[in-house]
């Protein structure tokens, strides 16, 4: 009877695993399957990060910034040593490294690649600090086709170099590129449509829909633009200058024919009705001054992150109604980052503690908190499959069990 046994519990098992992927969503790109932070993803447990986190494996993938893109069976990031930054692919149920690519590339003044590939289908897209984009082949990475913002289409880079990710819509590659944007075929990068030279800014454009029309919302270096994504006409513009710094760089949000942006440098944040064509402000306030951190939208109400990278200590979560502004909650936590799965918030600190709490606007309600090894996290982490993938700067990369 034992090995029948045996054989009925190492069935039973990988039932069970199946059921998890099967209810899994991938985490393909920046800030997850629709790029707004949240995935729907109900199997894990808060309580699986109370006390020591169980971390299943760690690999080092190099200087930076990038954040993870899971599109099992590929994990797919970027980092920098030595000279070059390398793509690198992960089985990301073990850490084994399946394929890596590597090209020259200075390490910055903020050190490593900022933007985070995007899988799409069998090919990922990179985008290297000064301006290296690359399609290549997810399974073998092979290049399929390679170009440059700046010696292939003119682009000029922002202050602190090209952030944004790349992002796939339909058979267009939109990018946070010259003024106002820049459109590539995404199977050959021949460029649709640009925007001129720019400077741009340093945020993800978000794909959105006005007027019945496929659209992305461009945060520029001191300006939000809307965007034909046919043609790359500008439906409308807002002028939105940060203070000294002109770090426009955590994304929009956009909702209901209506924007939300926010910055850092005491700029604060606002909500503007776009609908009809011209923007009209709706309220203004600075109960959000974000850096660079990206906000997540959940019934009515946005979550995120007040505060300035620069300030030891400085950084708040909070919780305001999107449509008046006003605030539900807050809670010190730290400057970070954060997403949220299943209707609980997940933030991670620059210090390394990860905080999960409900994602409700009756109050904070925290549910665990454990910490990994100390060093500067500034990177959104992702949430897939029951594991929770964690980046630091130097490039320690953790696959936490969260299940």
């Amino acid at each position: 009877m034992k090995p029948i046994k045996s054989i009925l519990l190492l069935t039973l098992f990988s039932l069970l695993a199946l059921t998890v992927h099967a209810q899994s969503q991938d985490w393909p790109r920046w800030r997850g399957p629709a790029g707004n932070g949240a995935t729907a993803e109900t199997q894990w447990n808060p309580k699986a990060l109370a006390g020591q986190p169980k971390i299943l494996w760690k690999a080092s993938v190099g200087t930076g910034f990038s954040s993870t893109s899971i599109n099992r069976p590929h994990l797919v990031t970027v980092g920098n040593e030595n000279g070059k930054d390398t793509i690198v692919c992960l089985d990301p149920e073990t850490g084994k490294k399946l394929w890596s690519y590597s090209y020259p590339c200075g390490l910055g003044s903020y050190p490593g690649p900022r933007a985070t590939p995007t899988v799409d289908g069998g090919t990922v897209y990179t985008l290297s600090r000064e301006g290296h984009l690359f399609a290549l082949d997810v399974d073998t990475g092979k290049v399929r086709w390679a170009k440059h913002l700046v010696e292939d289409f003119g682009a000029e880079p922002p202050t602190w170099d090209f952030a944004g990710s790349p992002v796939v819509a339909g058979d267009r590659l939109i990018l946070n590129a010259g003024e106002a944007g820049l459109a590539l075929d995404k199977n050959t990068g021949a460029r649709l449509w640009g925007s001129g030279r720019g400077p741009g800014g340093y945020a993800t454009p978000v794909l959105a829909t006005f007027a019945g029309k496929p659209a992305a919302v461009i945060f520029g270096q001191d300006t939000v633009y809307g965007v034909d994504l046919a043609s790359g006409t500008q439906l409308w513009s807002i002028q939105w200058i940060t203070p000294g710094s002109l770090v426009n760089a955590a994304d929009p949000v956009v909702f209901d024919g209506k924007v939300f942006v926010s910055s850092a440098y005491g700029k604060g944040c606002a909500l503007f009705d776009v609908s009809k064509g011209r923007p009209v402000e709706v309220w203004r306030n600075s109960l959000f001054e974000a850096h660079f951190s990206s906000f997540v939208l959940l019934d009515g109400y946005l979550y995120g992150i007040d505060g300035d990278a620069r300030q030891p200590g400085a950084g708040t979560l909070r919780c305001v109604e999107a449509l008046t502004g006003k605030e539900a909650w807050n809670a010190r936590l730290g400057f970070g980052s954060l997403i949220a799965a299943g209707g609980r918030l997940v933030m991670l600190n620059s210090a390394g503690t990860i905080t999960v709490a409900e994602a409700t606007p009756a109050g904070y309600r925290e549910l665990a908190k454990t910490t990994l090894p100390r060093d500067q996290y500034w990177t959104p982490p992702a949430l897939t499959g029951g594991r929770l993938y964690v980046r630091n700067l130097r490039g320690d990369l953790f696959a936490i069990d969260v299940r």
